[in-house]
């Protein structure tokens, strides 16, 4: 009786299955490891996108981006004053000799030749700027992932880059409306020329 009760049990395990009895047990299995997995992988990306290295953060950065903007116009104004240039030299070679009018295209050609030297000072001074800005805010950046680094941006430094660079540009808009002549490269620290003072 023994043997034949071992015999059925024997035969009914080997028979058996979860799936005929219970169809959905691998498909509810299989769906909590799906989901497992998934908030596996969206917690993993959620930690590395907290972290990840920006390649270039200087292109976010509000200094270097004015710096850019900067090198751009003096670049500008540093090509049509080279273009002024040769149209003045051009029209010297016009001018009647022992005239006066001579005197007056030299003038011109010495006004705009000291003008292309400062703007090419200026140009150079903004192309350090931008290259000093850049290696900076990489750095700032890189300290600003460890745990124990600065902030990066830096707010306190914006602050003060905003209010001196607008005391700045107040200050050569005061001097315009004083009649005062000012064409100095930004950060070379050459004093403004002042215009004669008005006769009372």
């Amino acid at each position: 009786m023994k043997a034949i009760v071992l015999f059925n049990f024997l035969s009914f395990k080997k028979n058996f299955s979860f799936s005929r009895v219970y169809p959905m047990f691998y498909v509810e299995h299989y769906m909590k490891y799906l989901i497992f997995t998934l908030i596996a992988l969206f917690l993993s990306l959620s930690l590395s996108s907290c972290v990840q290295n920006i390649t270039n953060p200087e292109q976010s950065d509000e200094i270097y981006k004015d710096y850019i903007i900067e090198l751009g116009l003096v670049s500008k104004l540093l090509d049509s004053e080279e273009k002024n240039l040769t149209q003045v030299l051009v029209e010297r070679q016009s001018v009647v000799p022992q005239t006066g009018q001579i005197k007056f295209a030299n003038k011109k050609i010495t006004d705009a030749e000291e003008k292309i030297t400062i703007l090419k000072q200026q140009k150079q001074y903004f192309e350090i700027k931008i290259d000093q800005r850049a290696r900076l805010v990489k750095s700032r950046y890189g300290e600003s992932l460890t745990p124990s680094g600065r902030a990066w941006p830096d707010v306190e430094e914006l602050k003060l880059y905003r209010a001196v660079t607008k005391f700045n540009r107040d200050k050569i808009s005061w001097e315009k409306t004083k009649g005062l002549k000012k064409l100095v490269p930004r950060g070379t620290g050459a004093d403004a020329e002042a215009a004669p003072e008005e006769k009372k």
